[in-house]
């Protein structure tokens, strides 16, 4: 039984992998080339080992994550195996049919709870001992940088041991995809809109909370770390602006 065991669990280990390969290929030519021509920076923000990272995110489209995760280590990771794969959250809801979760499950993705509410990121605090994780600090599709629903501050000012919190800000997928919604149900949701199109991600420092960790009321702690958390998206907001703002 032991040994069916470990078989089992090793052909999981497997299956994910390929499947990790397989998404990651399958991004890097849509988003990159020769469909699309997203322009990546500061990935050299992204420490090297793989676990105790947590990326926070701006959230435009359902297609966020595939585009975050090869931007953030593919195909490095394939040429350079010490590199990890990105773990992701998603909605529980999102895993309701046999079909999602074991598709999922292969894509190393974490089922968010709701009514875990309001303390979402409770259980996340030991997964960051032993993987990354990506989650979209504001709960739900959104332009306004400022929105956070349930974002991840609790896990940040009670995990344990450290772990390295990277700003993401992208923008440019929502010309190849809809932001979905009641008016986009059906087929279309799903589908491109066009192609050949240029979304940026930028990876930024990791965010400092010493400041924010030194208060001693929780509720108050957990606003200054999501406020530390918009600013420094909006930040990078700012970065990419001024880099595209055309020459005078």
């Amino acid at each position: 039984m032991m040994l069916t065991a470990k078989i089992r669990r090793r052909l999981r280990i497997w299956a994910s992998y390929v499947a990790m390969v397989l998404a990651g290929l399958i991004s890097f030519l849509f988003f990159r080339f020769p469909f699309n021509f997203a322009q990546v920076r500061g990935r050299h923000n992204i420490p090297r080992r793989g676990k105790g990272v947590l990326f926070v995110s701006n959230h435009i489209t359902m297609y966020d994550s595939f585009l975050i995760g090869m931007a953030a280590y593919f195909p490095q990771n394939i040429l350079y195996p010490s590199l990890p794969f990105m773990n992701f959250a998603a909605r529980e809801n999102y895993f309701r049919t046999w079909f999602s979760r074991t598709l999922f499950a292969l894509l190393r993705t974490v089922p968010v709870e709701r009514r875990d509410h309001p303390w979402l990121m409770r259980k996340y605090t030991e997964f960051l001992k032993r993987h990354n994780l990506l989650i979209f600090y504001q709960g739900t599709r959104s332009a306004d940088l400022t929105v956070i629903k349930n974002g991840p501050a609790y896990a940040i000012a009670n995990t344990p041991s450290p772990i390295t919190v990277i700003p993401v800000y992208h923008h440019g997928i929502e010309r190849i995809f809809s932001r979905g919604g009641p008016k986009t149900r059906g087929l279309w949701r799903w589908l491109p809109r066009s192609l050949f199109r240029r979304p940026t991600v930028i990876f930024g420092q990791p965010i400092d909370f010493s400041e924010c960790k030194r208060i001693t009321e929780t509720r108050a702690r957990i606003a200054a770390i999501n406020q530390r958390i918009v600013a420094s998206i909006a930040a990078l907001q700012s970065l990419a602006a001024a880099s595209s703002a055309p020459a005078r």
